[in-house]
């Protein structure tokens, strides 16, 4: 059954529970244990799933959720649960109730979010792999700012039960992983008998314009240090996203505020034993992160109407038939850029940053790469660029067809291994 029992808080910040690992190898091997750590807001048989909240650190699941169970049966032993952004609703990681992710370099840095424990998990080299989620960029902004990789598959294409989310048109798991091998590998055991993954011999991607713009100086240098090192492997053409940005943009949050308002009502609704819309205000009072507090009171004070949600279904249809004819219009196999404008914030840098010599939304800053692609559901591969010594991780992301998962993890595997020193 793959069992371990919790030892309680060992380490604020990183874990909110760990288990005794002696026993497990550290790297994952075909038909052997390897040790996993899985993000809070994942149900995990045995822990806590407190999705970062003390409102739901209630009592051990009795169940995993599909996808644990998938990766055990690949020999995965969940050896911790790991701390995140409180209830997945931020890109910091710094979580009031369980403790800030620091940042694996640099401490005084955040992790990114929200599945920021279980990125730091890998790159400190905790464990080989590390489940996450992903609603706006949750995989991928960490991964970035961590440097490791990190996938977030198409929407739907893996098993999304068992998770405290916050939107059934974004949510999916994700894996982060020190190579995309181990990736590919265990992606075969969740949702097997998907697309084949065939190879391209020298792949075109696009480089969208909207999301090369305005980078940080060590972004934009490793961004092209990147690209110089592929070379002649790669084919790149310069496009423009468009209106299926603009569309993305516009839906993004009356998708997220009406279908978490519902999420988190129904998951408390059956953690507190009360009526959905009441245990949903109890949530938020219990809410001690004040990032996350403060978008919940907003939905609460002036929540979406239907006539808005059903406004945003609608852009998210068109803007996926843009997206799949765009792709097709300029024959990609898919799209490469920075899975974020700059290198990790500063902790407590929750609000506003730094950014080209102006103070501009850390939210805003950090998902502008990323929340297109969770909007069109697309997969999304994360690989470490190449950066001088000392200097933070930056992440460059390749974004593929929907459900062409296979064909991206085969590309990143072979562009990985051209950027490998």
């Amino acid at each position: 059954m793959n069992d371990i029992s919790p030892i309680e808080h060992p380490e604020p910040g990183v874990w909110t529970q760990v288990a005794d690992t002696s026993e497990v190898r550290a790297q994952p091997r075909t038909g052997e244990p390897f040790a996993l750590a899985v993000k809070a807001n994942i149900a995990v048989r045995g822990f806590r799933r407190s999705a970062g909240c003390r409102g739901l650190d209630l009592g051990p699941e009795e169940a995993d959720a599909p996808v644990v169970a998938a990766l055990r049966e690949a020999g995965a032993v969940v050896v911790g649960v790991t701390n995140m952004h409180e209830l997945a609703f931020g890109i910091t990681s710094n979580n009031a109730a369980f403790g800030p992710v620091r940042h694996p370099a640099d401490p005084t840095r955040a992790a990114g979010g929200s599945s920021g424990g279980s990125a730091v998990a890998v790159a400190r080299g905790d464990v080989p792999v590390a489940v996450g989620t992903d609603t706006g960029g949750s995989v991928t902004i960490p991964a970035s700012l961590c440097g490791v990789v990190g996938f977030r598959p198409t929407t739907g294409r893996w098993p999304g039960a068992g998770l405290v989310g916050l939107s059934w048109t974004r949510d999916t798991p994700g894996l982060f992983a020190r190579a995309v091998e181990e990736i590919q590998r265990l992606d075969t055991a969740i949702a097997a008998g998907h697309d084949a993954g065939v190879p391209v011999s020298r792949p075109r991607l696009g480089i969208p314009a909207e999301l090369v713009q305005e980078l940080d100086p060590a972004t934009a240098a490793a961004f092209t240090t990147t690209l110089d090192r592929w070379g002649d492997a790669v084919e790149t053409v310069d496009l423009e996203l468009g209106r299926a940005l603009d569309l993305t943009r516009a839906a993004e949050m009356a998708i997220v505020l009406w279908e978490s308002h519902r999420l988190l009502a129904d998951v408390a609704a059956r953690a507190l034993g009360r009526p959905p819309q009441e245990a949903f205000e109890r949530l938020v009072d219990s809410v001690a992160s004040p990032d996350v507090r403060a978008v919940l009171e907003a939905e609460l004070a002036h929540p979406v109407t239907a006539q808005e949600y059903a406004r945003a279904q609608g852009e998210v249809a068109r803007a996926r038939t843009l997206y799949t004819n765009l792709l097709a219009e300029h024959g990609l196999d898919g799209l490469v850029f920075p899975g974020t404008p700059a290198p990790a914030p500063l902790l407590g840098e929750d609000e506003t940053v730094e950014h080209l010599g102006g103070q501009v939304s850390t939210f805003g800053l950090y998902t502008r790469n990323t929340g297109q692609g969770t909007m069109l559901g697309a997969p999304m591969l994360t690989l470490p660029a190449p950066v001088p010594a000392g200097g933070l991780p930056v992440g460059i992301t390749l974004q593929g067809p929907r459900f062409a998962d296979r064909a991206l993890l085969a590309l990143g595997r072979a562009l990985e291994e051209v950027l490998a020193p």
